[in-house]
C-alpha cells in the first residue's frame, strides 16, 4: 500500500469517529436537552451530506429530529422528518429503521387525531420488524396498536394487541419490557370503571419502570394511580399519589407537560377538600408550565379550575374573569363539552347576582350542546337553571316550561338532587300565575324528596351510628367480662384468706421471712466468691461503678419508672414492714413465757427472733434503697462529674470540657445523662479505651460529643435494638435524643475508635424546645 492510499483510509477511519461521535452526544442529549439534540444531530446530517457520504446515520438522525420535534409539540416539523427517515432508509432497503420510523410516526399520527394513517403506520412497522427478526420491538408496536385500537373505540381488537404483546414478551424473557402493555391495559380498565383491575395492572408497571429507574414513567403513572382513588371518592389517597408523582417528576430532570397536569390534579383535590386558596396556587404553576409548552388544552382546564374555585370562594368578578379566558382557549379546539359546562356556570353566577338576562346568553347555549350530545343528566341541571331565569324574568309559563322539562330528566336519571330543587321551583311558579293546586300538588311532591334526600343522610349517618356502636358493644361485653372474672377472683381469694387460721398465717409468713433470708444468704455468698475469684475483674468494677451511678441518678428515670419504685416501696413499707412488726412484737410478747415455761426451747426461740431481725433489717434496707434516688438534685454538670471521677479511678484517662450557662429543664438533664451514661459504659465495656474525651456545651443549641480511642466496631454488624444487650444501647440513645427534638450522629469504624455527635435546640435561652410528654 502507498502513502496516498494509507492517507485515505486514515482519514475515512477520522470521518467514521466524527460521525459516531456527534450521533452519542445527540442520543444522549435525548430527551432532557432538546435543543442540543437538534444542533448535533443537524451537525452530523450537515456533515454527512457535505462529504458525499452513505451513512445509516443520516436516516437514523433524521429519525431523531422527528421524535425531538413531536416531544416539542411541533407536529409539523415532526412528520417531515420522519417522512423524510423514511424515504431515505426505503431507497437503502434500511427495514430496522424503517421498522422503528412507521412506529415513532403512527405515534406522532395518533397524538394528533389522525388515527386511519396511524394505524396504517403501526402495520408497516409490524412487518418490518418481524421480518428483520426483532421480535422485541414488535411487541412493542403491537402495545401501541392496541392503544390506539382503544381510542377508535375497537375494543376486540385493542384486547388482542395488547395480549399478543405481552405473550411475545414473556415468550422470549423480556417480560419487564411488557411495561406499556400493562399500562395501556390499566388505562382501558380504568376508563370502563373496573379501578381494582386497573390499580393492579399500574402496580405491575411501576414495578417494571421503577427497576428500570425510569422516574418519567413511575411520575406518570403515579398520576393515574391518583386518578383511580379520586374516582373512587379517596381523596386522600388521591392527594399522596400525585404528590409522589409530582416528586418523582421533579427528581427525572425532564422536561414534560405531566408536570402541569400533576399540578392540576393536587389543586382539583385541594379544592374538593375545601383548600381553595392553595388549589389556586397550584393551578397558576400548572398555567406557567402548559404556557411552556403551548398546551392550550391544559391552559383551558387551568382558567375553566381557577374559575370554579373563585366560584366557590364567593368572588363572581374574579370567577367570571377566568371563566372567559377559559371559553377563549376552548372555542378553537372545539372542545364542546367543557365549554358547555362553563358556560352554564357562567349562566349560574349570572343568576346568583341578579342578572337572568345575561343568565340566559349563556344557558342556552350550553343547552344547544348537552342535546346534542345527549347528555341527560347535565340537561336535567340545565333545565332547572334555565327555569330560575326565567322565573327571575317573572316569565313564568316559560320557567314551568323548563322546570318540567328539568323533572322529566332528573326522574330518568335517578338525579333526587335535582328533583328536590326543580319541585320546589314549579311550586312557586305555579304559586305566581295562581294556580294553586299545582302549586299545593310540587310543594307535596318538594318535601317527599325532601324527605328523601334527609333519609339518605340520616342512613348514611345512622349506618356510622351502628357500625360505631358496634365496635362499642363489643369493647363494653370484652369489658364486662374481664370485670366479672376479676370479681369472681376477688371473692375466691377473699374467702380463702377467711378461711386461714392465724397461727398457719403466722407460720406461712415466717416461712417466707425465712425463704427471703436463704435467698438474700445466697446472693451475698455468690457475690462473695465472685468476689474471692476476681473473675473478669475489669467487668466487675464497671458494672458495680454503673449499678451505683445508677442508684445515684433518680432524675435519670423516667417517670412511670420512679412512680412504679417509690409504690413498690410504700406497699413494701406498708403491708409487709407492718407485717414484721406485729410479728416482732408477738415473738417479744412471747419470750418471757417461753423462758419460764418451756425454758428447753427458749434457745431456738431466740435463734428463731435473731433470724427475725436480720429479715427486719433486710427489708427495712430494700425499701430505703427502692425510695432513694441517685441524682444529686444539684444538676447535670456535677452528676457528670462525679460519674467521670469514678471512670478515671479505673485508669482510664479522661479528658472533660463541660459549660453549661442555660437552666436546662429536668427531664432534658435526665435524658441527656442517660446518653452520656450509656455512651460512657458502651467506651469502658467493649472498646478497650485508654482515653475517654467529653465535651458538653450550650451556646447556640445543646451540643455533646464523646470520643474514645478504643477498637471502634461496624455499624452494620451491630444488632437491631431488640436483641437487648448486644445493640450496645444505640437505639435507645437515639430515641432519647429525638425525644428531645434533638439529632444523634454515631460514627465509628473497626479499628479507629467511636465518635457520637449529639445536637440539640435551645429556645430563647431558657431551656430545650419540645420537652417530650412523657405520661
Amino acid at each position: 500500500m502507498n502513502c496516498l492510499e494509507t492517507s485515505v483510509v486514515s482519514n475515512e477511519f477520522v470521518v467514521q469517529d466524527q460521525l459516531e461521535f456527534l450521533a452519542n452526544k445527540a442520543e444522549d442529549a435525548y430527551p432532557a436537552k432538546l435543543d442540543s439534540t437538534v444542533i448535533y444531530a443537524n451537525e452530523l446530517i450537515d456533515k454527512i451530506r457535505d462529504e458525499g457520504l452513505i451513512s445509516g446515520f443520516e436516516e437514523q438522525m433524521l429519525d431523531l429530529l422527528g421524535r425531538t420535534y413531536r416531544r416539542m409539540r411541533n407536529a409539523e416539523r415532526s412528520e417531515e422528518y420522519f417522512l423524510e427517515a423514511i424515504e431515505l432508509s426505503e431507497h437503502r432497503g434500511n427495514n430496522a429503521q424503517l421498522g422503528d420510523s412507521y412506529n415513532r410516526i403512527g405515534l406522532l399520527y395518533r397524538g394528533i387525531g389522525r388515527y386511519e394513517e396511524a394505524l396504517e403506520s403501526y402495520k408497516r412497522s409490524l412487518d418490518f420488524k418481524l421480518q428483520v427478526g426483532n421480535e422485541n420491538s414488535a411487541a412493542g408496536t403491537l402495545n401501541n396498536m392496541g392503544a390506539l385500537y382503544r381510542a377508535m373505540g375497537q375494543k376486540e381488537e385493542a384486547y388482542d394487541s395488547f395480549i399478543q404483546s405481552i405473550e411475545i414478551r414473556k415468550r422470549i424473557g423480556e417480560e419487564d419490557r411488557a411495561a406499556a402493555a400493562y399500562l395501556n391495559l390499566g388505562n382501558w380498565m380504568a376508563d370502563e370503571a373496573d379501578y381494582d383491575t386497573a390499580l393492579e395492572l399500574y402496580d405491575n408497571y411501576y414495578e417494571i419502570v421503577s427497576s428500570q429507574k425510569d422516574t418519567l414513567a413511575m411520575s406518570s403513572v403515579s398520576n393515574n394511580m391518583g386518578n383511580i382513588f379520586n374516582l373512587k371518592g379517596d381523596l386522600d389517597e388521591a392527594l399522596k399519589f400525585y404528590i409522589k408523582g409530582d416528586s418523582l417528576f421533579k427528581s427525572s430532570g425532564i422536561k414534560d407537560n405531566l408536570e402541569a397536569i400533576l399540578n392540576i390534579n393536587i389543586g382539583i383535590i385541594l379544592s374538593k377538600t375545601g383548600n381553595l386558596e392553595q388549589a389556586i396556587d397550584f393551578y397558576k404553576r400548572a398555567w406557567v408550565i402548559s404556557e411552556e409548552y403551548d398546551d392550550k388544552e391544559s391552559i383551558g382546564t387551568v382558567f375553566q379550575n381557577i374559575g370554579q374555585a373563585f366560584e366557590n370562594l364567593d368572588e363572581p368578578d374574579s370567577s367570571l374573569h377566568y371563566y372567559e379566558r377559559a371559553i377563549e382557549v376552548f372555542e378553537p379546539l372545539g372542545n364542546q363539552e367543557q365549554l358547555a359546562q362553563i358556560y352554564e356556570n357562567i349562566g349560574v353566577i349570572y343568576n346568583q347576582e341578579s342578572a337572568p338576562e345575561f343568565a340566559l346568553n349563556y344557558l342556552l347555549k350550553a343547552v344547544e350542546i348537552f342535546e346534542e350530545a345527549e347528555n341527560d343528566r347535565s340537561l336535567a341541571n340545565l333545565y332547572n337553571n334555565i327555569g330560575l331565569s326565567y322565573y327571575y324574568l317573572r316569565q313564568y309559563n316559560q320557567a314551568i316550561s323548563y322546570f318540567r322539562q328539568s323533572l322529566e330528566k332528573a326522574t330518568e336519571t335517578q338525579y333526587l338532587e335535582v328533583e328536590e330543587r326543580v319541585t320546589s321551583g314549579l311550586a312557586e311558579a305555579y304559586n305566581e300565575i295562581g294556580d294553586f293546586e299545582n302549586a299545593f300538588k310540587y310543594q307535596q311532591l318538594n318535601d317527599v324528596y325532601e324527605d328523601s334526600l334527609l333519609n339518605l343522610e340520616r342512613v348514611k349517618v345512622i349506618e356510622e351510628l351502628i357500625t360505631k356502636y358496634e365496635t362499642e358493644k363489643v369493647e363494653a361485653e370484652n369489658n364486662l367480662l374481664l370485670a366479672e372474672q376479676a370479681q369472681n377472683e376477688a371473692i375466691i381469694e377473699r374467702r380463702n384468706a377467711e378461711n386461714r387460721a392465724l397461727l398457719t398465717g403466722i407460720l406461712a409468713l415466717v416461712a417466707a421471712v425465712l425463704g427471703i433470708i436463704a435467698w438474700m444468704s445466697y446472693s451475698n455468698r455468690k457475690k462473695r466468691i465472685i468476689a474471692e475469684q476476681k473473675e473478669s475483674l475489669y467487668q466487675t468494677k464497671i458494672d458495680s461503678l454503673l449499678d451505683r451511678q445508677q442508684l445515684e441518678s433518680v432524675s435519670a428515670m423516667l417517670e412511670g419508672q420512679e412512680k412504679e419504685r417509690k409504690r413498690l416501696a410504700a406497699e413494701l413499707h406498708d403491708r409487709l414492714g407492718s407485717i414484721l412488726s406485729l410479728v416482732k412484737m408477738y415473738f417479744s410478747s412471747l419470750d418471757d413465757d417461753i423462758k419460764e415455761k418451756q425454758p428447753e426451747l427458749h434457745a431456738s426461740f431466740t435463734e428463731g427472733n435473731q433470724f427475725l431481725d436480720d429479715a427486719f433489717k433486710e427489708v427495712r434496707a430494700l425499701i430505703k434503697e427502692m425510695q432513694e434516688g441517685a441524682a444529686s438534685g444539684e444538676g447535670l454538670e456535677k452528676d457528670l462529674n462525679e460519674l467521670l471521677d469514678k471512670i478515671a479511678k479505673l485508669g482510664i484517662e479522661i479528658k472533660s470540657r463541660i459549660e453549661l450557662d442555660k437552666k436546662l429543664d429536668t427531664i432534658v438533664e435526665m435524658n441527656v445523662y442517660r446518653v452520656i451514661q450509656e455512651a460512657l459504659s458502651n467506651s469502658l465495656k467493649y472498646s478497650k479505651a485508654e482515653l475517654i474525651e467529653l465535651v458538653l456545651s450550650d451556646t447556640d443549641q445543646l451540643t455533646v460529643m464523646i470520643k474514645d480511642n478504643g477498637v471502634g466496631f461496624d455499624p452494620e454488624k451491630v444488632p437491631h435494638k431488640e436483641d437487648g444487650d448486644a445493640s450496645y444501647g444505640v437505639g435507645n440513645m437515639e430515641n432519647r435524643v429525638k425525644l428531645l427534638g434533638g439529632e444523634f450522629e454515631l460514627k465509628t469504624k473497626e479499628g479507629q475508635g467511636v465518635t457520637i455527635d449529639i445536637h440539640i435546640p435551645l429556645v430563647d435561652n431558657e431551656g430545650i424546645w419540645g420537652t417530650p410528654d412523657l405520661n
